[in-house]
């Protein structure tokens, strides 16, 4: 029985019953889903960060070259955001709740995770998003203001190029980061909470022992 099917079974039994689940069964359910929650958000983080940093050489390698200060406002953007999750990584780490051995505890440690990952993904605009296109509108600017001999119409196309392209792609990541709250996220911390709440329900007892008793 997985993690679900046992929520599942716990939430369809009257408030005095007692439901027949091995707390180890759901204690190691809840384990393997935190242990793969931390990997994919490592793993991104990692991707991000690289990311960022090839990106922060390649923009600043750019501008010694072409001599373009917007080039270096748009590696710094981009410097900035992979900095912001290594920082935000050892903040978090450091908040974390003391972990045990307990159901309860794993839980908590879980929702912890969770409700960063839903703060982090409803504020992506911010920290993640308006950098770069800080930087992109100054590249922009200089752009338009080089090739500024080479009439209005041609200006106006660039311009345009810019705009649409740019503001279709980081639409489109804003709107898959909201997607994920909506469609994974928040439906697993609903999940974690219900467990939590019938955990610290002292007239339920949902669970047996390991025992069975």
């Amino acid at each position: 029985m997985n993690f679900e099917a046992m929520q599942k079974a716990w939430q369809s039994q009257d408030p005095g019953a007692k439901v027949t689940i091995n707390v180890n069964v759901l204690l190691n359910e809840v384990r393997h889903n935190q242990q793969h929650f931390r990997a994919t958000i490592f793993w991104r983080d990692v991707r991000e960060v690289g990311s960022a940093a090839l990106m922060t050489v390649g923009f600043l390698v750019w501008g010694l070259r072409c001599h373009w200060w917007s080039f270096y406002l748009l590696a710094f953007a981009c410097f900035e955001v992979g900095v912001f999750f290594v920082v935000d990584r050892r903040i978090q780490h450091r908040k974390q709740p003391v972990h045990n051995d307990s159901l309860q505890s794993c839980i908590e440690a879980s929702l912890f995770q969770i409700n960063h990952q839903i703060w982090l993904l409803r504020n992506v605009l911010w920290w993640y998003l308006l950098p770069p296109i800080i930087g992109i509108g100054a590249v922009l600017a200089q752009t338009l203001w080089t090739a500024r001999g080479a009439g209005l119409a041609f200006l106006i196309t660039i311009g345009a190029v810019f705009i649409i392209t740019y503001g279709f792609t980081y639409g489109f990541v804003y709107w898959l980061n909201q997607r994920a709250v909506k469609k994974q996220l928040e439906p697993r911390r609903q999940e974690l909470e219900t467990l939590l709440a019938g955990l610290k329900e002292p007239r339920n007892q949902p669970l047996m022992d390991a025992d069975g008793r």
